[in-house]
């Protein structure tokens, strides 16, 4: 990518034109000085061909510094050693000075011009609202009144109660595109899938998938505009069973990419980091505002992207088709109750659910047999025959 990060170099005035077009067809919506959009555009392209120092042809000085970020996080290396390393890189190859940074922090400035920072969103004690957009500026709770901060006596640091970590969405598919071999593979679903009538080979051979594109041909016709899938689930980030802790990342997967790409951990868009030390729950939409926000936004603006492989922009568009996740996590989501009674989410009302000695116990599974089946009549089971008809799904139509 940082090879082909070049190439628009030779469409100057295309995107020269492109910078003065309207800013929300730009970046969905999001004002940004023009003056300081080149000169980071700029700065970019000098660090991705520059040489780290003269006469070296394998690295370019952003080039050796993100695999120098990416072998830091590969093996777990601490800020503080990573300090100590980027200073004995310096002091033993001093024609470097000026291409290799002085610190961690540093090295994130310039990774961050790339798009790979996050924004940082204060969240209410109890997960009742986002200190976002209209509430950026309250220092209590809108709902239930919870300070903002709780102070550090010690140090007199006021120190938020949660922080919810953002990752970006649309500058992560822009870059999809800059790289000729990625905005190739984001095509392989129309121009190289085979397509079969009875082999699951790829989600776009999915019926879920058909139906989509056949609700909307516009968005379909591109084969360029991405369709997301959502997972999301907990884990405890400490390792360790005797500390209770619970942070919920919420993760995006491109399935415009080949089948052994869009499930490759590689490919995988982490989107947000909601903190613990519990499940939100049902307030994971709380959370999930500002990643539905930018899906709405590039449903229905998209964000103008130049693609490497034809040389020229044009409008991105993304849709998100489903969610993968546990039962658990899926009342979450959903917002179905998956406890009790009425816990499956295909029977809903119809259910076949009944108390056992103080536990809720799921039977009624004949009812999907056939009318007509011999196991419909047999007493084995739970002792009665079973004349029920198998729950409507229901999709969207009005019974």
């Amino acid at each position: 990518m940082l090879n082909d990060l070049q190439a628009p170099i030779e469409h100057e005035e295309e995107i020269e034109e492109f910078r003065l077009e309207d800013e929300m067809a730009m970046n969905v919506g999001v004002n940004i000085d023009e003056d300081t959009t080149n000169n980071i555009f700029q700065d970019l392209l000098n660090q991705a061909r520059n040489e780290l120092y003269p006469g070296c042809s394998e690295f370019s000085s952003l080039n050796f510094l993100v695999k120098l970020m990416h072998v830091k996080v590969l093996n777990g290396w601490s800020n503080k050693s990573f300090d100590m390393l980027l200073e004995l890189l310096r002091a033993a190859f001093p024609m470097c000075n000026s291409t290799i940074p002085s610190s961690f922090y540093e090295a994130k400035r310039k990774l961050r011009d790339l798009g790979l920072g996050y924004e940082t969103i204060h969240a209410c004690k109890y997960d009742c609202v986002l200190y976002w957009k209209e509430f950026s500026n309250l220092q209590h709770c809108s709902t239930c009144g919870e300070a903002r901060y709780k102070v550090n006596h010690n140090r007199g640091k006021k120190i938020s109660h949660k922080v919810l970590r953002h990752f970006p969405l649309v500058p992560r598919l822009q870059r999809l595109f800059v790289s000729q071999e990625g905005s190739a593979d984001m095509r392989w679903h129309r121009d190289k899938r085979v397509e079969t009538d009875d082999v699951l080979r790829h989600p776009a051979d999915a019926e879920g998938w058909k139906h989509f594109d056949s609700e909307f041909p516009d968005f379909a016709s591109d084969p360029r505009n991405v369709r997301l899938g959502l997972a999301s689930d907990g884990f405890n980030p400490f390792g360790q069973m005797s500390t209770s802790y619970s942070m919920w990342p919420v993760v995006l997967l491109p399935y415009n990419l080949p089948p052994w790409k869009c499930m490759k951990e590689t490919n995988f868009f982490m989107s947000l980091l909601i903190p613990g030390p519990k499940s939100p729950g049902r307030e994971i939409d709380v959370y999930l505002q500002p990643l539905i926000e930018e899906l709405k936004d590039l449903w229905t603006f998209g964000v103008r992207t130049y693609d490497s492989l034809t040389g020229q922009f044009f409008q991105l568009y993304a849709a998100l088709l489903w969610t993968i996740n546990d039962f658990p996590a899926y009342g979450d989501l959903s917002g179905w109750s998956t406890k009790g009674y009425q816990a499956c989410p295909i029977c809903m009302g119809d259910r076949s659910s009944f108390g056992i000695r103080g536990r809720i116990s799921f039977m009624g599974h004949r009812r999907y047999l056939p009318q007509n089946h011999v196991w419909r009549r047999s007493r084995l089971h739970d002792g009665k025959v079973e004349r029920k008809a198998s729950p409507v799904v229901m999709n969207g139509m009005k019974y």
